[in-house]
């Protein structure tokens, strides 16, 4: 039980952090705030049994790390994500469930150089999506409720971004 409380409190301070960088202008700020909320889900998820989600996240750090430092090539990309693959297959302990942070990171990885701000709002949505159903299961219940949050707001802006669009 004390392991629920502390993977719980520990993916809150990181959700914060999520929210707050929705408000920062300045993306290195933005990059270097998602690489600390990151770490502190990589926390979360190993005391919450997650495996699969804490080295998805771990190379999520990397990847933000090469980005911030303007380093991350579509070579860097591919490195990642092969370097994902097969340390997330062995740990994984929750069956095909467990691997959604896996398919997640590749879809995320592969795409967040898309120009249209829409379809990376669908990017995010799709990959929250998977993150939720993944927190549910390793009972990450504070992570689940700041992401359904932001796949509302999200999809929100997506409807507010298409109607702009067609009256333009």
């Amino acid at each position: 039980m004390i392991h629920l409380v502390c993977g719980n409190f520990v993916a809150l301070i990181a959700s914060i952090l999520m929210a707050y960088s929705g408000s920062v202008k300045d993306n290195k700020k933005i990059i270097y705030i998602q690489t600390i909320q990151i770490l502190l889900l990589t926390a979360s998820t190993l005391i919450l049994g997650g495996y699969t989600g804490a080295i998805v996240n771990a190379i999520s750090v990397l990847r933000n790390v090469l980005c911030y430092k303007d380093k991350l090539t579509n070579t860097m990309k591919t490195i990642l994500i092969l370097l994902c693959i097969p340390p997330s297959i062995l740990f994984n302990n929750l069956g095909f469930l467990g691997l959604l942070p896996l398919v997640s990171t590749i879809l995320y990885t592969c795409f967040m150089n898309v120009k249209s701000t829409i379809k990376l709002k669908f990017l995010l949505i799709i990959t929250l999506i998977l993150w939720i159903i993944y927190d549910v299961l390793i009972h990450s219940y504070t992570s689940a409720l700041f992401e359904l949050i932001t796949v509302i707001l999200h999809t929100i802006t997506i409807y507010q971004l298409s109607r702009k669009n067609k009256i333009a």
